[in-house]
């Protein structure tokens, strides 16, 4: 009887061992589940510039998925440097000047031949395509050209690894590796955990959305804390005087780059598209259209009332002003919008 007790232990003892080394998968999201996105979107105008779950725990073999899906509402990489490494700038020089861009009225622009032409950091166009981790050299997702996939890392030594998406400078992850056989949060707690840091971007956004900055000035956008962003004007809608010149400013904290750009709506557009789909960006998008500090505007600029404060930014890294300055000439209504993101739109009401 004991020896069959002996051996009915060394046969659970199996087992725990066997369940123990059975290796797992987490998922982590960049801005959140596919669903949460959607509903901060369409309640409160908001959207994360996050991984969620931000800090995630695991044991040594295991591996971790970050949900390309989730990627539809978004545009992150995943950029796992060599250990103690920085992540990968967006964007980069091209090592030519901006030339040929012309405004409406066939004029050229001031920057021709004066500025360089920007561009997409080539070693973000290819994805390393997931494979093992162990911090000894960089594996990156690459921008999600095209349909977005899922993007895995098997972790195999216990350490603690910091990772950052690309495009919004502030946007960092932790994946915590634990040796095989440690405690580590089960499924249960960790979806509390992301129950948690959703709860508080729905929280955070609410309170944004009564951003309203005083004087002739409009905040592009609203930021909060651990990369939540509104994604609209503050105020919508500006009444000012003839004459009065009225900043464009990015929000404090902000993960985000803007612009504030006035036009035709069909031009805008153009423009917009152009943005977003060519690797090396047109000047009218990226640079102010008149040297900063002399944007004026008025029914006539440049042809059709187009006036552009360039891309601002308040990453100190990149080559972008945190605001931009516009003054208005002529009484009338001016609507404009955000190129990066042409669902933001914004009106300058100007009186006599």
């Amino acid at each position: 009887m004991q020896r069959r007790l002996g051996v009915f232990a060394v046969f659970c003892a199996s087992l725990a061992v066997s369940a123990t080394a059975q290796a797992a998968t987490k998922t982590v999201y960049a801005g959140g589940p596919v669903n949460f996105q959607n509903q901060l979107q369409k309640k409160t105008g908001g959207g994360v510039d996050n991984f969620l779950i931000n800090r995630v725990t695991i044991n040594a073999g295991d591996t971790v998925v970050w949900n390309g899906k989730a990627s539809a509402n978004g545009f992150h990489t995943v950029d796992f440097p060599k250990k103690g490494g920085a992540d990968l700038p967006l964007i980069l020089p091209t090592g030519q000047l901006v030339n040929g861009v012309n405004d409406a009225a066939g004029n050229p622009f001031w920057f021709n031949g004066k500025v360089p032409a920007l561009g997409l950091n080539p070693a973000l166009l290819t994805a390393s395509r997931g494979g093992t981790y162990d911090g000894s050299k960089r594996l990156d997702s690459g921008l999600p050209i095209g349909k977005p996939t899922d993007f895995k890392l098997k972790f195999t030594k216990p350490g603690v690894y910091k990772y950052y998406c690309d495009v919004h400078p502030g946007m960092v992850g932790y994946v915590v590796v634990k040796s095989k056989g440690t405690r580590v949060p089960s499924a249960r707690s960790d979806a509390k955990t992301l129950a948690k840091e959703e709860a508080g971007y729905f929280a955070g956004a609410k309170k944004l959305d009564r951003t309203n900055p005083r004087g002739p000035n409009v905040s592009l956008g609203a930021s909060g804390a651990n990369g939540l962003e509104v994604y609209a004007m503050f105020p919508g809608k500006l009444t000012v005087k003839n004459g009065t010149t009225v900043t464009f400013a990015m929000a404090k904290g902000t993960r985000e780059v803007h612009t504030a750009t006035f036009g035709p709506a069909a031009y805008l557009q153009a423009l917009a598209t152009a943005f977003g789909t060519q690797p090396v960006f047109p000047g009218d998008t990226v640079y102010s259209s008149d040297p900063p500090g002399s944007i004026t505007l008025n029914p006539s600029s440049h042809g059709n009332g187009f006036a552009n404060t360039g891309v601002l930014d308040r990453e100190s890294s990149t080559p972008f002003p945190p605001s931009g300055k516009i003054t208005f000439t002529a009484p009338g209504t001016y609507h404009f919008i955000c190129l990066v993101h042409p669902f933001m739109k914004g009106t300058v009401v100007v009186k006599p």
